[in-house]
Protein backbone atom coordinates (compact mmCIF):
# COMPACT_ATOMS: atom_id res chain seq x y z
CA UNK A 1 0.00 0.00 0.00
CA UNK A 2 1.06 3.22 -1.19
CA UNK A 3 0.18 6.44 1.15
CA UNK A 4 -0.10 10.21 -0.46
CA UNK A 5 -1.06 13.44 0.89
CA UNK A 6 -3.76 15.23 -1.14
CA UNK A 7 -5.57 18.25 -1.10
CA UNK A 8 -9.13 19.01 -1.69
CA UNK A 9 -10.60 22.60 -2.53
CA UNK A 10 -12.53 23.37 0.41
CA UNK A 11 -15.90 23.66 -1.45
CA UNK A 12 -15.21 20.15 -3.19
CA UNK A 13 -14.82 19.02 0.43
CA UNK A 14 -18.14 20.31 1.47
CA UNK A 15 -20.14 19.03 -1.11
CA UNK A 16 -18.99 15.79 -1.02
CA UNK A 17 -20.38 16.02 2.79
CA UNK A 18 -23.74 17.32 1.78
CA UNK A 19 -24.19 15.14 -0.75
CA UNK A 20 -23.71 11.96 1.29
CA UNK A 21 -21.15 10.86 -0.56
CA UNK A 22 -19.11 10.21 2.62
CA UNK A 23 -21.58 8.30 3.84
CA UNK A 24 -20.99 5.50 0.98
CA UNK A 25 -17.38 4.50 2.04
CA UNK A 26 -15.81 3.06 4.82
CA UNK A 27 -13.44 5.97 4.64
CA UNK A 28 -11.79 8.49 2.50
CA UNK A 29 -9.20 6.15 1.51
CA UNK A 30 -11.88 3.45 0.00
CA UNK A 31 -13.33 6.59 -1.67
CA UNK A 32 -10.27 7.82 -3.69
CA UNK A 33 -8.77 4.31 -4.61
CA UNK A 34 -12.07 3.72 -6.16
CA UNK A 35 -12.02 7.04 -7.92
CA UNK A 36 -8.41 6.57 -9.45
CA UNK A 37 -9.51 3.53 -10.26
CA UNK A 38 -12.40 4.46 -12.15
CA UNK A 39 -10.35 7.15 -13.60
CA UNK A 40 -7.81 4.35 -14.90
CA UNK A 41 -10.46 2.65 -16.55
CA UNK A 42 -11.75 5.45 -18.26
CA UNK A 43 -8.20 6.24 -19.65
CA UNK A 44 -7.45 2.63 -20.62
CA UNK A 45 -10.45 2.16 -23.13
CA UNK A 46 -9.78 5.82 -24.07
CA UNK A 47 -6.18 4.73 -24.75
CA UNK A 48 -7.80 1.56 -26.70
CA UNK A 49 -10.15 3.09 -28.94
CA UNK A 50 -7.24 5.56 -30.07
CA UNK A 51 -5.39 2.59 -30.99
CA UNK A 52 -7.95 0.81 -32.91
CA UNK A 53 -8.58 4.16 -34.93
CA UNK A 54 -5.08 4.16 -35.76
CA UNK A 55 -4.89 0.83 -36.84
CA UNK A 56 -8.53 1.13 -38.73
CA UNK A 57 -6.19 3.34 -40.72
CA UNK A 58 -3.33 1.22 -40.95
CA UNK A 59 -2.95 0.23 -44.48
CA UNK A 60 -1.47 -2.73 -43.56
CA UNK A 61 -4.39 -3.67 -41.41
CA UNK A 62 -6.85 -2.60 -44.02
CA UNK A 63 -5.01 -4.76 -46.38
CA UNK A 64 -5.25 -7.85 -44.12
CA UNK A 65 -9.30 -7.20 -43.40
CA UNK A 66 -10.01 -6.85 -47.55
CA UNK A 67 -7.84 -10.55 -47.61
CA UNK A 68 -9.82 -11.70 -44.97
CA UNK A 69 -13.40 -10.63 -46.65
CA UNK A 70 -12.21 -11.87 -49.88
CA UNK A 71 -11.74 -15.34 -48.30
CA UNK A 72 -15.23 -15.49 -46.75
CA UNK A 73 -17.29 -13.65 -49.44
CA UNK A 74 -19.02 -16.72 -50.23
CA UNK A 75 -19.58 -18.00 -47.03
CA UNK A 76 -21.00 -14.61 -45.33
CA UNK A 77 -23.68 -14.59 -48.46
CA UNK A 78 -24.92 -18.36 -47.39
CA UNK A 79 -28.26 -17.85 -45.32
CA UNK A 80 -28.69 -20.04 -41.83
CA UNK A 81 -30.13 -23.25 -42.64
CA UNK A 82 -31.18 -23.07 -38.30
Amino acid sequence: MVRKTISLDDALWVDLQENGVMQQFKNFSELVSLSLNETLQKVRRENYRQQIAKAASDPMVKADIDEIMEDFKYVDGEQRVF
